[in-house]
């Protein structure tokens, strides 16, 4: 009776191990989060969230590099408007909350493409993070260490998993929508583009690629970084021109493991002497469209991209910024 007794429990152990390993070669499909699971937070617009931080510290150069704690169990949630796919965004996912047509960059890490796909909801549980301005841009991140407030930053990327399971809920897969993107145009970018589109996914109509100065720099241009004498702090130097003297005709430059970040002008009022109408896309050397040409000079065309603030740190010499996901966004 003794022998059939643990012959009864091999096969059940049998069994039950063929079920685990089964499971385990054909898993479930995790259940996405909802709003219903998170009853002991109160869920606020991202709206409402970057407003708390003006109503602290306002919108002015004073506001920059300025930290909100945030102590109470509040939550934003909003669609995944940006990809790192083409290595162009960086440590960050771009959150859009239609109910108020806002959105907020959250500092992430890399390879954001594998779990937050454009279009899918996103939940951020925020007690224990905070609100940070870098250079006029508002983020949700971590509280910032000694060594980021002496750079200018105000916060921290949420980069170790048991941060990321604290505060970050993957909600269902969806769509992005044309509703989900700003559309300007040449008769309505004085009016209908605010500082209040931050963040968002913004398609500009009929703009002109231009090359020459603006507002006191010249397009396009190319940011190399050096580390002479083995130095950590890098030292910046604009570049015109290829080594060979040729003109730079590409968005960013990669050639024998240099790789510079690019700028380029587009605009809808090259003869204003402000920013309004001035864009400037800004392409990293690491991303996979580094090499593609600019457009050809004067010519008009199509752009959707994050639109972001940028300015020196004590916050004179403000530029807008275009940040592409690829560049399947620039339409020539």
């Amino acid at each position: 009776m003794n022998k059939i007794y643990k012959l009864a429990i091999m096969v059940i152990a049998v069994f039950a191990l063929s079920s685990c390993y089964n499971h385990f070669d054909d898993p479930a499909p995790t259940k996405p989060w909802t709003e219903a699971d998170f009853p002991d937070q109160k869920l606020i617009t991202i709206k409402q969230l970057k407003q708390m931080f003006i109503d602290k510290y306002g919108t002015g150069a004073s506001s920059l590099a300025q930290t909100l704690p945030i102590t109470e169990d509040l939550m934003i949630a909003g669609k995944v408007i940006s990809s790192d796919q083409a290595g162009n965004v960086y440590k960050s996912i771009y959150l859009y909350d239609e109910s108020c047509e806002s959105a907020i960059e959250v500092k992430v890490m890399v390879s954001n493409w594998v779990l937050y796909h454009p279009g899918q909801t996103v939940y951020i549980k925020l007690n224990g993070l905070c609100v940070g301005s870098y250079r006029y841009m508002l983020s949700v991140g971590t509280m910032p260490s000694a060594a980021d407030i002496a750079d200018g930053y105000a916060n921290n990327n949420i980069q170790t998993k048991p941060d990321i399971d604290a505060h970050i809920f993957i909600g269902a897969l969806g769509q992005l929508t044309a509703a989900d993107t700003l559309v300007i145009t040449p008769s309505n970018y004085s009016t209908a583009l605010t500082d209040d589109a931050l963040g968002r996914l913004v398609r500009f109509e009929g703009v002109t690629y231009k090359t020459g100065t603006f507002d006191g720099d010249k397009y396009p241009q190319y940011l190399e970084v050096t580390y002479p004498n083995g130095q950590t702090t890098g030292v910046y130097t604009n570049q015109y021109e290829l080594p060979d003297g040729k003109p730079f005709t590409t968005f960013a430059y990669n050639y024998d493991d240099e790789r510079y970040y690019g700028s380029s002008w587009f605009s809808y009022n090259a003869g204003s002497p402000t920013y309004t109408g001035n864009y400037i896309v800004r392409v990293s050397g690491y991303s996979n469209f580094a090499l593609v040409q600019l457009p050809t000079p004067n010519t008009t065309g199509d752009i959707t991209a994050i639109y972001t603030k940028y300015s020196s740190r004590s916050g004179g010499f403000v530029k807008y910024q275009l940040l592409l996901n690829s560049d399947a966004g620039v339409v020539f």
